[in-house]
């Protein structure tokens, strides 16, 4: 498990397994995570603000009350993760069904 605690300067994470490790009451803004398994990690108090993620697997992960401000995510396996206790996978489906179709109006 890694624990982050405090802040950092900007910081790049490229291929690493980080799972299942907590971040919690720290600053990781301008964070660029790439290629990496945060699968089953807990992110608590955590600034996030113009965080860059692409292709991460944030399986079963939980983000609380973090600052998602200006976020980027790309390429990203999103089952099970939860904001805030929402289910981000589930959230897309309900917007992406409701939505409709181009051009018919």
């Amino acid at each position: 498990m890694v624990e982050i605690v405090g802040r950092e300067d900007i910081i790049t994470v490229e291929k690493a397994n980080v799972s299942s490790s907590l971040f919690s009451n720290c600053d990781l803004s301008q964070t660029r995570f790439q290629n990496v398994d945060l699968s089953g990690c807990e992110f608590g108090d955590v600034k996030l603000a113009d965080l860059v993620m692409t292709n991460a697997d944030l399986t079963d992960s939980r983000f609380t009350n973090v600052d998602l401000t200006n976020a980027s995510f790309n390429d990203a396996a999103i089952g099970g993760l939860t904001i805030n206790g929402i289910d981000v996978a589930e959230l897309f489906a309900a917007h992406g069904a409701a939505k409709p179709a181009r051009g018919s109006n």
